[in-house]
């Protein structure tokens, strides 16, 4: 006889809609899903190339700026982890509709706030919060209406559907960024969700994928999470801005971070709470995904990390245009793209999910090693084409393998469970890995400026001699109105601030060359706990 605490005890055993619905029903639903989950993803992969643009246009500073990604992952954190207590409450179709709405009301503030900041920043959270439920109602929705053999063809496409939107995105939106105005970029969106909520509205039935309780929504839990989560992205973001410790600000987020999040867990795992927001109880006896919450949470290090760096190197070392940084962005997609089809048909066959994991992190740390010894401020654009190419070939393979170690073990009645914890661990790392990657970048380059100029004082004569060309060149180019020797200060400042940043983007690289090594040791150790590995492919 099930315990009051089994959120299906007070279930009929009625089929559910998912049992009913025709084949050519489920294709549409699939790809009306599938176009609003792209869109979103696309998006948060490529803003970065704008950020340059934005920071100029609504009067902000570099720390400013950073929270519109910060509070954009704030907003998609509490939505992953409030997904399956909205699903459940809501309902699949209702809860992926107030999402899309949500959504495009966040894209509609951005593109009005072309010279707010305050606007963008609270624009950014909606979209957040929104773009936040995609991911998870797409995997479970693939996982429900697909089964066994019959999910591989449905994959194909629809993995083919995400990887040539997210392909093609990021060139439009630099596109957009340098012949209009950035804002501009934020209207792309909205054919691809105006089409898909309209195939979700007409095609997804009404009700639940799978039998659910009928218990009130646990409010206590949802604020209790969305308090820990807005303390501890405060926390990791001002931190370095605001020296850590010394900043009672920051010492009050983090004591609200932990007793919300203490409180949280005692919450959600006590015998009386009947319908918590996440079942820790089932995802704790999950040993597949327990065991590899450390290999996700690098994952998401290493992702995050990645993305962020490439467009500050591309952009402010090598010169290169948001267009043009766009064009790196869909090589890097478009290995990701290939990587995964090759998972989905040949790796994880021949290689099952543990080893894809490790040669995935292996691809992806050879890629940083390179970085290190070919970075330069004029490394050939076909060197970092093919290593920005086989690094997204490797993050396609480390997601697929730790996606399959972490959520093979699912059952039906609690994928949605597993999914939320999954993801949620791997965005949280993706926000460790932003954050790390800026702290490193201010003390780095705070560190190596130093040096520099230290060096150039040892080399006094030598410093005197540049400056003097440089001096004559202004002379030479500028006119008899402009001051050659501040001219030849501005040249000298600028070059070594160029190669202040590029020594910080290799050391940064450096780290996450490390990372990715500490991945294959918790992959190894994860695969080690897990007996029984099959196929389950990740959505982004």
């Amino acid at each position: 006889m099930p315990s009051s605490s089994d959120p299906t005890s007070s279930l009929a055993p009625a089929s559910t809609w998912a049992e009913t619905v025709s084949k050519r029903q489920r294709w549409i639903i699939l790809f009306g899903i599938g176009l609003v989950t792209a869109i979103e993803i696309a998006n948060r992969n490529s803003l970065n190339i704008l950020l340059p643009d934005m920071e100029g246009n609504v009067a902000a500073d570099a720390d400013q700026i950073s929270w519109v990604l910060n509070l954009y992952n704030m907003g998609f954190l509490c939505s992953m982890a409030l997904n399956s207590a909205m699903t459940r409450w809501l309902g699949a179709r209702k809860h992926l509709l107030l999402s899309t709405f949500l959504y495009s009301l966040g894209a509609i503030g951005c593109f009005l706030s072309s010279h707010s900041l305050n606007l963008l920043l609270f624009s950014r959270a909606l979209m957040g919060f929104g773009g936040g439920a995609y991911l998870i109602r797409y995997a479970v929705l693939v996982f429900v209406l697909f089964q066994g053999k019959d999910r591989m063809v449905p994959l194909t496409y629809a993995t083919l559907l995400r990887y040539v939107i997210k392909v093609c995105y990021p060139p439009v939106l630099g596109v957009l960024a340098d012949n209009f105005h950035w804002n501009y970029a934020f209207l792309l969106d909205f054919p691809f969700l105006a089409m898909g909520a309209f195939l979700i509205w007409k095609f997804l039935p009404p009700g639940h994928l799978i039998p659910v309780s009928k218990e009130k929504v646990d409010i206590k839990g949802a604020v209790l999470l969305i308090m820990a989560m807005i303390a501890i992205v405060t926390f990791l973001s001002r931190g370095e801005r605001d020296l850590w410790f010394e900043s009672p600000f920051i010492v009050t987020c983090l004591l609200v971070a932990v007793a919300c999040l203490t409180w949280f867990f005692l919450w959600e795992s006590h015998p009386a709470n009947d319908n918590p927001v996440l079942h820790l109880r089932q995802i704790w006896r999950t040993q597949s995904l327990r065991a590899t919450f450390g290999a996700t949470m690098i994952l998401g290090t290493g992702l995050g990390g990645c993305l962020f760096v490439l467009p500050l190197y591309l952009r402010n070392v090598q010169d290169y245009s948001a267009l043009q940084t766009g064009g790196f962005f869909s090589c890097y997609l478009f290995g990701q793209g290939c990587g995964s089809m090759a998972c989905l048909w040949f790796l994880m066959k021949k290689l099952g999910g543990l080893w894809t994991t490790c040669l995935g992190f292996v691809l992806l740390g050879a890629g940083f090693v390179t970085c290190i010894y070919a970075w330069t401020p004029d490394t050939p654009g076909w060197l970092l084409a093919s290593v920005i190419f086989v690094q997204g070939i490797g993050i396609a393979a480390a997601m697929t393998g730790i996606s399959n170690l972490a959520i093979g073990h699912a059952d039906l009645m609690h994928v949605g469970e597993a999914e939320t914890a999954y993801y949620f661990v791997r965005q949280a790392g993706s926000v460790l890995g932003v954050t790390g990657v800026a702290v490193l970048l201010d003390r780095r380059m705070t560190l190596h400026s130093h040096r520099l100029l230290d060096v150039a004082n040892r080399f006094s004569p030598t410093v005197q001699m540049y400056l003097r060309d440089f001096a004559s060149t202004v002379a030479r180019k500028g006119g008899g109105a402009k001051s050659p020797t501040l001219g030849a200060l501005e040249l000298f400042r600028n070059g070594v601030i160029t190669q202040t940043r590029l020594l910080s983007f290799i050391d940064i690289s450096f780290c996450l060359a490390v990372v990715c090594v500490f991945g294959v040791v918790l992959a190894l150790l994860a695969g080690g706990k897990i007996k029984r590995i099959f196929m389950h492919l990740p959505m982004a």
